[in-house]
């Protein structure tokens, strides 16, 4: 009798998971084909709405992600100036800010659904050893996607982006930060509640706030893919030449052409403008017009450590609570619920003492990204698909885990390995060449081991030990040859699942003119072209010490103030010398 218990009990558990896993591929199948039936909708309705034939802006916005979206509402305060915002990407819907959506985003034609080469250190338990790289391809750009955390950064991380700029203050970059904000001051270090960008428990970006301002000097277009900048012999960005829906159109800005296109759109986009590694752009007989290091200090937060950490009891959130009707009534009624959930419930700061940061300044070189669920919790029907986790892997070792897990990421906040961005070819609509060269430098690896050894002490705490959470103690496929615990095992584990934080940025960099690994100087102009700007991630010198969004905006909003000031010495200028200067110049 007490097994037939037993046995029934194991039923009943069974068939509760079966259906869980029954309702979650159900709703992932209607949620798929709302997106795939909105995304005609939307093409239709924007075939019937013509451009504006009215072409000539004052300035023009590539792309409406974080950073674009920040500079265009900044720029548009001003009536007298026309804004164009040119998106290649979608409308956004009040679907879409659900914040647990931006997860099911992935992959579909909301996402750019990029991919790395083939990885030779790295990314080892991933299919081909790429690395997915998911980045919005919609109104918003991939603040629509991401888990909306709101991070400053440290003091130091400004100090070194800028370096050699003479009147460069921290006060001036709190003041700009204090421009986006609602709250205090996050912690540097110690363990602390994530901020998040939500509104009444909605997803909310800077493409909300520009999306409210109703002023008709403001346009803002989707569905347009920009090729390339129109730069005259002048060396001066005249416009962008652009496609809509499949027909080729330009328009023209008098004052500025911004890119805001992403870490891996803007310097795509000045690659095939001509402006990039003149034997590059040789190699695809593209025309050099500005011989710069485009593309080059691609750099990323990785990580590693998914479903280290096991539990006998569940924690806060879980597969069953998310799928569950009363967690939409929950979210629809009150804005709260694991749908309102940035999946990320508490992050640390640490300085392990490594030599990727400076002993003397105390800023943190590892995260930690602490979340109540594994990606064993949909059994392999969705989340290890995001990260490509080959069918080997999962087979021999995710699929293995009988208990509940929970996620502890160590994050590496100052890789010392980068990469490149290049062109495949001159076809603007051909994907670019990604290589972020994860763990080149053995540094990094140093520094992840010492995160794995903070985990092996967290989980000795009483509050950890309390739900019985202990090390996944299955060799990894590929590690078995290595005693478990040894150094040579975690080093090979964290070259086997070597995961992306989402946090590419570099690729554009900004510093002084006279250094030659720059792209941009520092009031956000490109090098050797009057008119052009560049501000997104790509911008980034280094990585920040956390998440990059905040940063990114924080950019945002002092190159709109320092965009306005350039024309406007400019203008004074040609005021002062219209004997002298051409009219077109100004």
């Amino acid at each position: 009798m007490h097994i037939f218990h037993v046995h029934k009990w194991v039923a009943k558990m069974v068939l509760k998971r079966t259906l869980v896993i029954v309702l979650y591929v159900t709703s992932m199948f209607i949620f798929g084909f709302i997106l795939k039936y909105s995304d005609v909708l939307s093409d239709f309705l924007y075939s019937l709405s013509p451009i504006d034939t009215r072409q000539e802006f004052d300035y023009i916005v590539v792309g409406g992600g974080s950073a674009g979206s920040v500079i265009a509402n900044r720029l548009a305060r001003n009536a007298q100036d026309r804004v164009l915002v040119l998106e290649a990407g979608k409308n956004t819907m009040g679907l879409l800010h659900i914040p647990s959506v931006g997860l099911l985003l992935q992959g579909t034609p909301f996402d750019w659904s990029y991919k790395t080469v083939p990885q030779q250190n790295a990314c080892l338990a991933l299919n081909n050893n790429v690395s997915v790289w998911p980045m919005g391809k919609v109104l918003g750009g991939t603040s629509m996607l991401n888990n909306m955390l709101y991070v400053r950064g440290h003091e130091e991380d400004f100090k070194e982006w800028f370096k050699g700029k003479e009147d460069y203050s921290y006060d001036d970059v709190m003041a700009y930060y204090k421009k986006l904000e609602v709250f205090g001051t996050p912690k540097e270090k110690g363990f602390n509640i994530p901020k998040a960008n939500l509104h009444n428990g909605k997803r909310w970006t800077s493409t909300d706030q520009l999306k409210k301002n109703t002023n008709s000097n403001l346009l803002i277009r989707t569905n347009c893919f920009v090729n390339k900048v129109i730069i005259n012999v002048g060396f001066e960005a005249q416009g962008v030449e652009y496609s809509y829906l499949g027909k080729k159109n330009s328009a023209y800005a008098k004052k500025a052409v911004i890119l805001s296109a992403g870490v891996i759109g803007t310097p795509k986009i000045l690659m095939l403008s001509g402006i990039g590694r003149k034997h590059h752009l040789d190699d695809l007989k593209i025309h050099t017009v500005v011989d710069l290091p485009v593309g080059d200090n691609l750099q990323d937060h990785v990580t590693t450590g998914f479903d280290l950490v096991l539990l006998n009891n569940s924690l806060s959130l879980s597969l069953e609570r998310i799928v569950s009707p009363f967690s939409a009534l929950e979210y629809f009624f009150k804005g709260s619920g694991p749908w309102s959930s940035t999946g990320c419930e508490v992050m640390a700061y640490f300085d392990t003492g490594s030599k990727n940061v400076s002993q003397k300044s105390g800023r943190p070189d590892l995260q930690f990204m602490i979340m109540p669920l594994g990606i064993t919790e949909d059994s392999g029907y969705y989340l290890r698909k995001l990260m490509g986790i080959s069918d080997l892997v999962w087979s021999r070792y995710f699929s293995k885990i009988q208990k509940k897990s929970m996620t502890i990421l160590p994050v590496l906040l100052h890789p010392k390995s980068n990469g490149i961005v290049r062109l495949k070819d001159k076809n603007p609509s051909t994907e670019p060449f990604i290589d972020p060269q994860y763990l080149t430098n053995r540094q990094d690896i140093e520094v992840l081991i010492s995160g794995i050894r903070l985990i092996q002490n967290l989980l000795k705490t009483q509050p950890l030990a309390s739900f019985g959470a202990d090390f996944n103690t299955h060799a990894f496929p590929g590690c078995e040859e290595f005693p478990f615990d040894s150094e040579k095992y975690w080093e090979c584990y964290i070259r086997q699942l070597t995961i992306t934080s989402y946090h590419p940025v570099g690729t554009c960099k900004m510093g002084r003119k006279e250094d030659a690994s720059t792209v941009v100087d520092f009031t956000f102009q490109v090098k050797g072209i009057n008119k052009l700007y560049a501000v997104d991630g790509s911008v980034l010198p280094t990585l920040p010490s956390g998440n990059i969004n905040g940063p990114i905006m924080m950019l945002a909003e002092m190159a709109a103030d320092l965009v306005k000031k350039a024309h406007y010495l400019s203008y004074k200028q040609c005021v002062l010398m219209d004997l002298f200067v051409p009219e077109t110049m100004c």
